[in-house]
């Protein structure tokens, strides 16, 4: 079974779990639940200085899509919280 090393998925479509990369969310979650946010798509809708940080936390985590939706313009005040 092959990898595609820009998805993390194998070739048959199947979510690959790097135990060596999520040793210790594996420990505290569970692979079963690992495979889950491995196959999870999510959604951030208003990317504040809150929304920088889930969407960070997601992606670290491994989860296999983040699409982030704001509607704000940014401003020179947001630069802070980022």
């Amino acid at each position: 079974m092959g990898i595609n090393s820009e998805n993390g998925m194998a070739d048959n479509g199947d979510a690959v779990l790097d135990k060596n990369l999520y040793s210790r969310q594996i420990y505290a979650l569970g692979e079963s639940a690992m495979m889950h946010l491995r196959k999870a798509s999510v959604l951030i809708s208003g990317i504040g200085s809150v929304g920088v940080e889930v969407a960070k936390n997601l992606i670290l985590g491994g989860v296999r899509q983040v699409t982030i939706h704001d509607t704000r313009d940014a401003k020179w005040l947001d630069l802070s919280a980022q």
